[in-house]
Formats: structure tokens, sequence, C-alpha cells
């Protein structure tokens, strides 16, 4: 493939036992139903259509879901009318958007029949449940991936704090294609719940408020209605001022500046900053989406061409490292999603090795949007993580410099 290395590798890693047919499929008492068959089903066909070459098994594991599934045709216990999983609500997202885009890609009926019938008995029936959906959750908790911490009101909720609202993504693609005004009602009220939530006093997850924003941003390209943008650049900027690290990765959660950053949330920052450059035309927009290219999501992939998390770089804590070299179950297949995003905007991220150093209102110095680091006891541009065996990308650190 004459693409870059980051596309190379990422593709590659799928042809690995890992996302073989016999792994794809989670058990039954998988804590997060749907979530892994989805990504791999949208990292899959992001894949086909940045290079038009398929994963192996592509077909035979779209084959498999009416089989893997249960009567609904959608992952996990059908909805009982008692109580909504959180987690099974936020994982659907992904397995809606892969069914979507195999539509897309290959046409025919059976993956909008599967996708509406996900849609019509999964989520469009948990409309009150959002109502009195639960902000408060405690002590901080919760791993990389997370995990259920009880269930409150009706609700059977996640350490990934609003995780109910990812599902705005999937759901916008759907009406996008389908015009479904029932969706759009469901759409517009959890949006509404959204809004008034304060996520740092609430400590949302970052990705999952970055990916409800992209939902966000697909109906207002869908239906041309200002107040969808400007809630999309209001919460935006919250995130790059409270949930940004300074090598514009993600906090986990905002207000948890001492965990990890998640190159799932990256991706969506970078394809957020990059649709809201080509929608608004705002240079500063272009600026922060080469700077997650060149710092965030270049440093997030790993010599496998997995992708997995680092530490999270502030003022107190300027030393960048790797935190979990790949997580499979998640990051390493939103990352194909990004990398699709770059193919389809490629001319915006040309590199200038030669451009003088420049300093930003933080102290950071740069040279063409590259941060520059110290490592090894040189002053040195961020460099590709991919570049570097496993061993010696463990051992590394990184010091932003001011």
């Amino acid at each position: 493939m004459n693409f870059c290395k980051n596309i190379e590798l990422n593709y590659e890693r799928f042809l690995t036992e890992e996302y073989s047919l016999e792994k794809l499929f989670r058990p039954a008492d998988y804590d997060w139903p749907g979530d892994w068959e989805g990504r791999a089903l949208l990292a899959f066909l992001c894949h086909k259509q940045i290079h038009g070459a398929e994963v192996p098994h592509l077909h035979d594991f779209f084959s498999e879901l009416p089989r893997r599934t249960n009567d609904k045709l959608y992952f996990g216990k059908p909805f009982d009318g008692v109580t909504v999983d959180e987690q099974q609500l936020s994982g659907h997202n992904w397995y809606l958007r892969g069914l979507l885009k195999y539509s897309e890609i290959y046409g025919g009926e059976e993956a909008m029949a599967i996708a509406k019938s996900t849609v019509e008995n999964l989520y469009l029936p948990t409309l009150k449940w959002y109502t009195h959906y639960p902000l408060e959750r405690g002590e901080d908790a919760g791993g990389v991936s997370g995990s259920v911490t009880g269930t409150i009101s009706g609700w059977k909720l996640s350490s990934d704090v609003g995780c109910a609202f990812m599902c705005a993504d999937g759901l916008a693609k759907y009406y996008a294609a389908t015009k479904d005004e029932g969706v759009k009602e469901f759409l517009d009220s959890i949006i509404e719940l959204f809004v008034s939530v304060d996520l740092c006093k609430y400590k949302l997850q970052t990705h999952t408020t970055l990916t409800c924003l992209r939902g966000i941003l697909t109906l207002f390209v869908a239906t041309g209605e200002e107040r969808y943008l400007d809630i999309v650049k209001e919460k935006f900027a919250v995130y790059i001022e409270r949930g940004m690290t300074l090598t514009y990765e993600n906090f986990n959660w905002f207000g948890r500046e001492d965990t990890w950053t998640e190159p799932c949330a990256v991706v969506d920052s970078f394809i957020l900053a990059t649709e809201l450059y080509r929608l608004t035309d705002e240079s500063g927009y272009k600026t922060l989406a080469r700077r997650i290219w060149f710092n965030g999501l270049q440093f997030c992939q790993r010599a496998n061409g997995g992708a997995g998390p680092n530490t999270c770089v502030t003022k107190g804590q300027g030393v960048l490292k790797i935190s979990m070299y790949e997580a499979p179950f998640c990051c390493t297949m939103r990352y194909a999603e990004g990398l699709l995003e770059y193919h389809d905007n490629r001319e915006l991220f040309s590199f200038d090795g030669s451009a003088p150093t420049v300093v930003d209102g933080l102290g950071r110095r740069f040279v063409d949007d590259r941060l520059i680091v110290k490592y090894n006891g040189k002053a040195t541009p961020v460099f590709p993580c991919h570049d570097i065996p496993e061993s010696e990308a463990k051992e590394i650190e990184a010091e932003v410099i001011f």
C-alpha cells in the first residue's frame, strides 16, 4: 500500500489472531455488549474506504451477526423495560456505525434492517429513562476499560460516566441516512439533557463527550440547523480548555488529570477539529487538528499497529510516557477511523521540519505544529511512537519543554 506507515501498520494489526473471526465475538457475559464487535466492523470498513483492501473475514463476520445476536439482532439481553444498561447503549453505538457503513459501501438491505431493529428495539424504548439519568457516581473509579458500578433509578451504570450519550453518534448517522423523525426526536431529547450537564462537575468521560459531539455535528450537517453547530463549538471549547493534555491528548475524565489518555478520545477530538475547520473555515481548528495528529495520534500508535494510552501531560506533570502499551479492545480499532479522517484530509497535514521554532501562550515550543520535547538529553520534536520497538517504547520519558 502506498500510504503512510500508520495506515499500513494498523491494517496489518487486523490480520493477526487477536482480530480473527473466532475471537471477534465476545462471550455472553461481556460487560460491553456489541462494543468489540461494532468497533471491529467499523475499523475494517474504514480500511476498506482508505485503500480498498478488505480484512479477509469481513463478510464472514457480517454474515455471522444474525446467529450471534438476540432475536432483535443486537448483542446482549433484550431490553426488559425495567433496567437500561448504559454500557450496552454505548457499545451498540459502534455496532450501529458499522452497520451503516457496511450498507453505505456494499448496499443491500440486510445491514439497514439490522440497524433498524437495533434502533427501534434497543434505543427508542429507553427515552423516558434519560429524564432521570444519574450523574452522581461517588468516588472516582474506573479503569482503561470501564466497568459496571451499580444500578440506580433503573440504570445499570458505568465508571465511564456519561457513556449513555455515546449513542448520539450512531443515531445521528442513522437519522442522516433515513430521515426517521422518531430518531430525531430521541436525539433532540437526549441532546437537551447533555447540554445541561456540567461536564467538569460530574467528571464525564471525555471520550463519550466527544463522541456525542460528533453526533451533534452530524445532525448539523444533516439539517443545517445552526443550534447544533453552536452546541458543538461551545462544548468542544470546554474540552480544549479542561479536558485536553499539553500534548493534545485527553484526560480520560474531566477533572481527573492524574489518570491516562485514551486514543479513542484523541481520534474523536481529531475528527471534530478537522470537520469544524471544513465547516467553518476557522484557522484555529486547522491548527488544532494538525497538533492533535502530530503530537497526540502519532504518539498513541505502537510498533505493532495498535494504539494505547499515555500519561497525561500537565504543567505539574510534564513527562510523556506510555501508560499502557496497547488497548486492543477499543483504541486499536478506533484508531482506524482517525486514519480515515487523516487520509480524507491529508493535504492539511504536510510538515515542514525547517520551519522556525515558535512559542505559544503556555510557553510550549513548536516546529511547524510538532511539540519540542527533551528526550535522551536532547531537544527534539515529538516523534511517532510506532517507529520504536516495544521494549524501548515502554521506557520512553519525553519532557515537554517550556
